[in-house]
């Protein structure tokens, strides 16, 4: 069932805007259910059409000059691709979710500006993870914020959730430059100056706050200096993210020390788990280059892999036609000498056979 505008516009207007701007005030309120009433009347007979593909460069913005003038300095370029290059690891997972979403590839890149790509970034005004969501819009895309779990830290579910987002505002507004702003500053703090200003895109709005004013450009320069160097095309990457399935209720610590990863990393690519427990059915993420369980590293990139951890005591023969996996495999990867697994002892599985899905919903 369809959510009404107005719950989608109340709870954009108190997610969209960080807390030092301020409470939005009637005069923003107004302006964004009447404007955007409009828009989001006259977008319903578009709905198949899907957002610009390509994001073109304002090459003759000051703005965006002045930006890519502060790259030339070579402190400010090392550390950008420094942070470029942490990015790396998100880069091929937020990448596929952008496209099956319907927005353009290019603006994976924002996750740099919002989070400077730290997927455990805390903002003063209670926005978190990679995107720098709000608890309002977070819960308004289907995440879980609760005193357990909080989905703006899962790197996939948040980012499902902007992506979406981003959509719905380019739906309201029609143009990336404006959609971006908004994701910012807000949709009701742009549609305000679109309306005092009579203008039609971001470069000709003024008296918008001084971060949402840098916040578009400076997204730009980043993303030309990026295509400028092909800093993400033809390039293998190194550290791939590990998605690992936990089918039973553990801690992070545990999994940790499975996978003989330091604890701090495990923490940090996993802090929806507010009490650093992991329901069963629930997932967690480990970039490889982390992981010492040499083992366990040549069979990352064709495998999927799993946390189990019996009730009883079980045969691994029996563990093993349960989750359509191979005995032998489960023995080398856990290093097992007897047949045999006692109850709470910690056993990663791991499937090289895409086509068999008995594990997905497995748990004893």
């Amino acid at each position: 069932m369809r959510k009404s505008f107005f719950a989608i516009a109340s709870a954009l207007i108190l997610s969209g805007a960080p807390a030092v701007f301020g409470a939005p005030d009637n005069s923003i309120v107004s302006t964004v259910y009447s404007e955007a009433a409009i828009l989001l009347g006259s977008s319903t007979s578009q709905k198949s059409k899907l957002p610009n593909t390509k994001l073109s460069i304002p090459w003759d913005k000051p703005s965006f000059q002045f930006w890519l003038s502060y790259y030339k300095n070579n402190w400010n370029r090392m550390k950008l691709f420094s942070l470029l290059d942490n990015f790396k690891v998100f880069y091929p997972t937020v990448k596929r979710i952008f496209k099956e979403e319907g927005i353009p590839e290019d603006l994976v890149f924002l996750a740099v500006v919002e989070s400077n790509g730290n997927p455990s970034a805390v903002s003063k005004a209670g926005a978190a993870g990679l995107w720098q969501l709000m608890p309002a819009t977070a819960k308004l895309y289907g995440l879980k914020v609760n005193r357990y779990i909080d989905e703006r830290f899962d790197i996939e579910k948040s980012t499902h959730a902007a992506a979406k987002y981003l959509k719905y505002l380019h739906s309201l507004f029609g143009r990336w430059d404006l959609a971006i702003a908004a994701y910012n500053a807000g949709p009701g703090t742009i549609f305000k100056r679109l309306k005092l200003v009579g203008a039609e895109h971001f470069w000709d709005l003024t008296k918008l706050p001084d971060e949402t004013l840098n916040y578009v450009p400076k997204f730009y320069a980043i993303l030309s200096i990026i295509k400028e160097k092909s800093f993400f095309e033809n390039k293998k990457n190194s550290a791939a993210l590990l998605k690992i399935k936990v089918l039973s209720k553990t801690s992070l610590y545990r999994i940790s020390k499975k996978l003989k990863v330091p604890y701090y990393i495990t923490k940090r690519f996993n802090s929806q788990y507010r009490r650093r427990i992991v329901p069963a059915g629930h997932y967690v993420y480990i970039p490889s280059k982390f992981v010492k369980r040499t083992n366990l590293l040549k069979y990352i990139s064709s495998s999927k892999i799993y946390v189990y951890i019996p009730k009883k005591r079980e045969k691994i023969v029996s563990i093993a036609r349960r989750f359509g996996a191979d005995a032998k495999l489960i023995k080398e990867i856990n290093r097992l000498k007897r047949t045999v697994v006692y109850r709470g002892q910690t056993i990663l599985i791991v499937k090289t056979d895409y086509k068999k899905e008995a594990v997905e919903n497995g748990n004893s």
